[in-house]
């Protein structure tokens, strides 16, 4: 089972890197449509990518509450925690993609936005190497990468919030 989960994350990271791609190479892009949602105007692009850090904010968390609390159901909660972080991480990617592609008269200042990218990413990638275990003698510094670069994502997510508004 470990395998299967293994492969459909990879599955999901390979997806990412190929929509990244495709959207940095201006090969394919998300029309400019803008939505309005609880008075808050922005482009489906911003909606996607608030869709997917709020997933990642508040599934986080879940999982350490769930391990302490109902041990039982950790392995129920550890697929849901990986399969649907790198989902909202497609989707975060989505929105991170078209921000730095757009023409360079509407960049607004995005060292928030990369630094919160390159956490997420780092994120990701201790992740999902402490369940593949493909680097076994990094486990433990797994063990506190990880959270912290949890812990890393929530303070640079809420300064970004701050510089560019919601």
């Amino acid at each position: 089972m470990k395998k299967l989960i293994t492969f459909i994350l990879s599955l999901i990271i390979a997806v990412i890197v190929i929509i990244e791609v495709l959207i940095f190479l201006h090969i394919t892009r998300l029309p400019f449509v803008q939505l309005t949602f609880l008075g808050a105007t922005h482009s489906l692009t911003h909606w996607i990518g608030w869709i997917g850090t709020l997933f990642i904010a508040f599934s986080t968390p879940a999982q350490p509450i769930v391990k302490r609390k109902f041990p039982e159901h950790m392995q129920t909660i550890l697929k849901i925690h990986m399969i649907g972080n790198l989902i909202a991480v497609l989707l975060v990617s989505v929105h991170f993609a078209h921000q730095v592609t757009r023409p360079g008269y509407s960049l607004n200042d995005f060292d928030t936005g990369i630094i919160l990218y390159a956490a997420m990413i780092l994120l990701v990638t201790t992740g999902f190497v402490m369940y593949s275990g493909i680097a076994k003698r990094f486990y433990k510094k797994g063990l506190f990468l990880h959270p912290a670069f949890a812990i890393s994502f929530y303070m640079i997510i809420i300064m970004h919030i701050i510089r560019n508004g919601l």
